[in-house]
């Protein structure tokens, strides 16, 4: 129901402001870029990573949940808190109505169900979660003076660490209608495939930012982590390829896209990228390394608000 929401409140407001945008749309048969050129096809390569453009500082506060598809017991909601360090970088693209941007960054964040407002219910597993990685974040965004709209799409790598307050054994007998005891100790074997360990994943986020100036801007946006009970290397590089290869061809689509209609290039890159991922993270709540026959993963589901100081 969150995830749904968002969405349908993201394509809102896009809709919305495209109509004034594309009154000023202007005929053009090449791209404008600023002197520096930095956004081409290498910035799309996981293994191209200089750090280019403007330092940022971003804060995030977030609310969700986690979930594993072979557990029966349940995870309480969480809260979460994220700080993120990196550069971001603009670029002309058609008209000075519509920009290109691409920010890369590090993170650091807590998942915490005491950090969330409401209290946990009986039978509820309460857990901590501190992870850190690293992310790239892309979209096209339109720009009226100093106010911008910029939906985006966002995908990294993350390592995390779990630890469990509550435990099943604590509940079984509480649950309605009571948890087995085999139960139990199989939820317990697979939280402890976590427990007080670093694992390594991958993120997704997909959200829209609003910038109010040129140093400051607000965001919203729906995340979607994945947990890898173990790291399994060459499943996961087959995963990466089709997962990026999809999203090449893609990125070819929106390219035509622009060519016929800039306007609309915001939008459709939005939707079709974060269609694509979400796709992707669905997929992977049954197989870690999808399409491969691996193990379900832990995964969690995250609204985030938050504000961004540009230097």
């Amino acid at each position: 129901m969150i995830r749904k929401t968002f969405l349908l409140a993201a394509v809102m407001v896009l809709l919305t402001n495209v109509g004034s945008f594309s009154q000023n749309e202007k005929d053009s048969t090449n791209k404008k870029w600023d002197d520096e050129k930095w956004l081409n096809w290498e910035d799309y390569d996981w293994f191209h990573w200089e750090f280019y453009g403007r330092p940022f500082i971003e804060i995030n506060y977030g609310f969700g949940g986690a979930d594993h598809k072979k557990l029966k017991s349940k995870f309480a909601d969480i809260g979460s808190l994220e700080l993120k360090l990196g550069y971001a970088s603009r670029s002309t693209f058609y008209t000075e109505d519509i920009i290109q941007f691409s920010e890369k960054y590090l993170f650091g964040s807590r998942f915490r169900a005491d950090l969330k407002s409401s209290s946990t219910a009986i039978g509820e597993m309460k857990s901590d979660l501190w992870r850190f990685g690293f992310a790239k974040r892309e979209g096209y965004a339109y720009k009226l003076n100093n106010f911008s709209i910029m939906p985006y799409n966002s995908s990294g790598f993350v390592w995390s660490r779990l630890e469990m307050i509550d435990y099943p054994a604590k509940f079984y007998l509480l649950t309605n209608p009571p948890m087995s005891l085999d139960n139990a100790i199989n939820d317990t074997e697979i939280l402890n495939r976590f427990h007080e360990v670093y694992r390594f994943g991958t993120v997704n986020e997909g959200g829209i930012k609003f910038d109010i100036s040129s140093s400051v801007s607000f965001n919203v946006s729906y995340e979607g982590a994945v947990i890898f009970p173990r790291h399994l290397v060459w499943k996961h590089l087959g995963s990466i390829i089709i997962e990026e290869g999809a999203k090449h061809l893609l990125d070819n689509f929106i390219d035509e896209v622009s060519d016929s209609s800039p306007y609309a290039t915001p939008i459709v890159d939005f939707l079709l990228n974060n269609g694509l991922s979400y796709a992707f993270f669905t997929l992977k709540k049954d197989r870690m390394n999808w399409p491969f026959e691996t193990e379900a993963p832990l995964t969690y589901e995250t609204i985030k608000f938050g504000i961004t100081v540009t230097f």
